[in-house]
């Protein structure tokens, strides 16, 4: 498993934009943000403002299909969606 941060900018209390990060963000030397690397760029990005940053684990759900594939699908063989996956963008 690996950890993906999603890093949200915020803008009249609706989400403007997202980015995800395979490494956590550094805060920025006033305070006021953060930096990361972008993972579908793969830039260095810096995010001031009214931001959030969310931590999840990635690649869980894949674990638990390999173990044990049967569990993943109900009597008419349909794959069933996990309950614990949000959709992020």
């Amino acid at each position: 498993m690996k950890t993906v941060y999603v890093i949200t900018m915020w803008s009249g209390g609706r989400p403007a934009k997202k980015w995800k990060s395979e490494s956590p963000p550094e805060t920025t030397q006033q305070g006021t943000g953060v930096s990361f690397v972008s993972t579908g760029t793969r830039l260095h990005v810096t995010v001031i403002g009214n931001i959030s940053v969310e931590e999840y684990e990635s690649g869980k759900e894949e674990l638990e299909m390999g173990l044990n594939p049967t569990e993943s699908y109900t009597d008419n063989d349909t794959p069933l969606k996990p309950s614990n996956v949000e959709r992020l963008f």
